[in-house]
Order: C-alpha cells, then structure tokens, then sequence
C-alpha cells in the first residue's frame, strides 16, 4: 500500500481539490515503507519497520492558510480532511510571509530515484547484511556497532493552480564502527545509496575494521598546518553542514556564515577558491533525488545529501 501509481495518486488529489471551496488548495500524497536493523557489540539488538500512506491538504484564503491530513481515502474521509484545513484556515491569522501556490511546472525528466532492489527488501535482507557485517567483526576478534535503514515510496502533487508532480524514490544507509577490545583502536564506515544491488556491508565492515587495527596506540601530533585527504563520508558531512546554511534568512538575520555583522549577508563576496565547484543534479545517475522540492518548485537540492521523506 506504501506504493501508489501516478495514476491513483493523482486521481486522489484531484477529487480532493474538487472537495475544495478555498481561495487556493494544495494537495500532497505520501507513502513510504522500509525498515531497520541495529546491532551492538556483534549482536542485534533492535529492528523495525514502517507502511504508511497519508495525505496533507493545505487551503488558503487569502494570506491565511491551514492544513489537516489523513490516511484513509474514502470520499467521506477526504471531504473532511478538506473541510477541517478549511476551517482551521479561516481562524488563523494573516501570514505576513504569504506566496502564491506555483503553477505548473517543468521537471527535468524521470530519474532512476527508484530502485526495485530497495523496495523489495525484507527482514531476512536486513539481518543477513548486518549478520555479515558481525562475521568480518568476529573474525578479528573486534566490537562492532552497525545501523542499516532503507525505505521506498513515493510523492504526489497538485493544486489548484495546475501543478502536478510524482516521483518515487528508494534509499537505502548503512554505518557501522569497529573498536579494538583495548579501546585503543576505532574505525569507522558509511555508505547511502539508492539501489540496494550495489550494497554489501561486508565489504564495508572490513573498511572500518582496517581502520580500527591501523589506529592502534595512535600518538599526538603536534599543532600545525597538515595536508588532510578526506574520504566521502567525511567530505558529505561538511557539505550537508554548508548547504543547510545556504538560506536567505538565516543570511540576513545573521545566523550563518553568509551573514553580515551589523546585517544582510554576503552576497557577491569571493567565499572560496576558484578551485572549489559545487554544482547541484538531482538527476545524476548514482545519487539520483527528487526532482521537485518541498512547494513544487524545480528542485535544487544537492545530489547525496538526503531531505529524507
């Protein structure tokens, strides 16, 4: 249930706009399903898993606006999931923030942000990726803590202007760090990706357990200027941190490195080496992303880092 077709989805959003007497009204239809499984000094220790559809209806008169949700999608239910975003519409205040709904747009063409491989895993998936990942620990007489999460699903669109949007997409993450018994050794390892076929924890763990056997007994090194190659999921970490701060607001009112003291921001000023690109493919071929942000527009979110659903 967690999956519905474009053409179900659709067809359910655009009753619900048809329930609607509001100025404006936006519809949003999301569904996600997957599950999880932790392990804790080479043993599991928790699992779960998510199915979920639900819908949120957004309604607008004038600058005031109000959304209410469900999860059934009979007539009656959506009628009053319209009628309470409404109502809740009509008695809150005048948002001095209010932007139109975008109308129609053009995305880029379908990605492969889909992958079969994520959306079918199972339990059974879960356990045999982590219950490898202990052997390599085990194996070496090391301690292993590793996390594996995966979800698949899908977004729908639309209002009352004539934007329309779907997309579906899969994910899946894996970490794990290794410690030496004496403590005194510790590796670390991550990995996202959105086709599961590509994953093997594994081959991960002995990353990790490479590392945790190399930091033996490490030494102090003196302060100073040392040439530092960072691996992917290091270099991620400080990126997804930069581009979180890449908002205007946040700019203007000073509340991030773009911010001015005394106000604004620094727009137009020379930030890093001309060495540095950092460009933004929600259609690349390995980190594919949604190809629509959250209000519609044509997404601009970078490629790896997750919005998470």
């Amino acid at each position: 249930m967690a999956i519905i077709s474009q053409t179900e989805a659709q067809a359910i959003l655009t009753k619900v706009l048809g329930f609607s007497k509001a100025d404006e009204c936006e519809a949003t239809l999301s569904g996600q399903s997957g599950g999880n499984v932790r392990s804790a000094r080479n043993a599991i220790s928790t699992s779960g898993g998510i199915d979920n559809v639900s819908l949120a209806v957004e309604a607008r008169f004038g600058k005031r606006s109000g959304v209410a949700t469900c999860n059934q999608f009979d007539d009656a239910t959506l009628r009053t999931c319209v009628t309470r975003a409404e109502e809740i519409a009509r008695l809150a205040p005048e948002s001095p923030e209010y932007m139109p709904l975008l109308g129609p747009q053009k995305y880029l063409p379908a990605t492969n942000s889909f992958a079969k491989a994520t959306a079918d895993i199972t339990p059974d998936y879960r356990a045999a990726q982590v219950g490898s990942s202990m052997v390599v620990s085990d194996e070496r007489k090391l301690s292993s803590a590793a996390f594996l999460n995966d979800s698949a699903g899908f977004i729908a669109k639309r209002n009352s202007k004539g934007l329309e949007a779907y997309q579906q997409q899969s994910g899946l993450e894996f970490s794990v760090t290794v410690r030496t018994p004496d403590g005194t050794g510790s590796g670390y390892a991550m990995a996202d990706y959105n086709d599961a076929a590509k994953f093997d924890a594994k081959t991960l763990t002995r990353i990790a357990a490479d590392k945790a056997a190399g930091s033996r007994n490490a030494k102090a090194l003196e302060p100073g200027k040392y040439t530092v190659i960072l691996e992917p999921a290091a270099a991620v970490d400080l990126l997804d941190n930069m581009m979180g701060s890449f908002d205007a607001r946040n700019a203007d009112e000073g509340r991030s490195f773009l911010g001015k003291k005394g106000g604004g921001n620094r727009k137009g000023e020379k930030l890093f080496d001309e060495r540095v690109t950092i460009y933004s493919d929600p259609a690349n071929a390995e980190l594919p992303d949604l190809v629509f942000s959250g209000d519609g527009g044509r997404s601009s979110a970078p490629p790896g880092l997750r919005k998470g659903w």
